[in-house]
């Protein structure tokens, strides 16, 4: 899945593809993009930009389109002109000097800024976003009562954190994810924070890869003190953590 440093990666390069250019042509495969590629010919992409894992594309007169990558969903960039859209392209935006893609979706939705305004609202502090300071990361945290491996997936808490970076924040923070975030002091919240902002920025800094001390290692020996890295499953969609039970004492 594309976290916050992919999403974030994968905006920047569409605003240097896309921003600013006219759409010729907007072609779909999905029936409920289909009056939107039409509306959108001869618009231009005023402004692109992303939050948490969301990204938005914004064609002026009220008109926005939001694209959550979810598990598979790519962008790619081609220089051809598609006769006949294949199947697993849902939308293609064809300027001036190439054709902008989407490879397997996975979610589209259409917005006006009324509705932009309210989704956005609804998304908690932006990791990715260089405003974010480690006190908004650690207010939003405190008092709440989830475990922190379900607590740091929620987007309405803070948004862009997906399984990889949870799994190593947890590890580097020290602290496990078993353990309710209402349980720590302001220090151990601070340095839960300082800890996600150093791994989502040391990814996209590397552009996009990710150091796996702990995640998918279950069973592996700990490159800190040499135990097992266990993997559990969390929450409701039971997903999964990973985490070394020596480093990071449950809570």
């Amino acid at each position: 899945m594309s976290e916050g440093p992919q999403v974030k990666l994968t905006t920047e390069r569409l605003r240097k593809q896309l921003e600013k250019r006219v759409v010729s042509q907007c072609t779909t495969t999905r029936p409920d993009l289909e009056h939107f590629a039409t509306s959108i010919a001869g618009a231009t992409f005023e402004r692109i930009f992303c939050k948490g894992k969301h990204i938005f594309f914004d064609f002026g007169s009220d008109r926005f389109l939001n694209n959550h990558l979810l598990m598979r969903g790519r962008w790619r960039r081609t220089a051809d002109r598609f006769l006949l859209l294949p199947a697993e392209i849902w939308i293609a935006f064809e300027v001036a000097n190439c054709t902008v893609y989407n490879y397997m979706g996975q979610v589209f939705r259409i917005f006006d800024a009324g509705r932009l305004v309210e989704h956005l609202n609804s998304l908690g502090p932006d990791i990715m976003d260089e405003n974010c300071t480690e006190q908004d990361i650690a207010r939003a945290l405190s008092q709440r009562s989830e475990p922190l491996g379900e607590l740091l997936l929620d987007q309405a808490v803070v948004s862009g954190v997906g399984n990889v970076a949870k799994s190593e924040s947890l590890f580097l923070a020290g602290l496990g994810p078993e353990t309710r975030a209402e349980c720590l002091s302001e220090d151990s919240l601070v340095r839960l924070a300082r800890s996600i902002m150093q791994v989502m920025w040391g990814s996209y800094r590397s552009g996009g890869r990710w150091t796996h001390r702990v995640y998918r290692r279950a069973g592996k020996h700990c490159f800190e003190c040499g135990a097992r890295i266990i993997m559990i499953r969390q929450g409701k969609q039971k997903r999964s953590t990973y985490f070394c039970p020596s480093c990071q004492p449950r809570g």
